[in-house]
């Protein structure tokens, strides 16, 4: 299972000037008690940040949103290559919609039934 969670905040620019309602996304993997969250520093820089479930109802309570997905965990996850949050979390969940470029983009694509 992974766990596509999006924020309205973000400290870069271009996010803040091109996105409307969500700014950021990142995929978040579920192993063993705890969860992997891969965070998109900068282009081609994912860092994994280790969180419980109480870190997860934190950033719920910080305005993070969760769509849960049932997609299977790509293998070579740390050797993907991205330019953006969201082409990252596109190629983790194995979407190649090329017309998906915004955080936005990718929720309303995920939420449709």
């Amino acid at each position: 299972m992974i766990i596509i969670a999006f924020s309205k905040k973000t400290s870069k620019f271009l996010p803040k000037l091109f996105c409307k309602n969500f700014r950021h996304c990142a995929p978040i993997i579920k192993q063993g008690k705890h969860y992997a969250l891969y965070q998109f520093i900068k282009s081609h820089r994912i860092e994994k940040i280790i969180i419980t479930e109480s870190g997860i109802n934190s950033l719920k309570r910080n305005g993070w949103f969760f769509v849960k997905t049932y997609k299977k965990v790509p293998e070579h996850i740390n050797k993907i290559n991205a330019i953006s949050c969201v082409i990252f979390t596109k190629k983790v969940i194995g979407l190649k919609n090329i017309f998906i470029q915004t955080p936005d983009a990718l929720y309303d694509k995920i939420k449709r039934p």
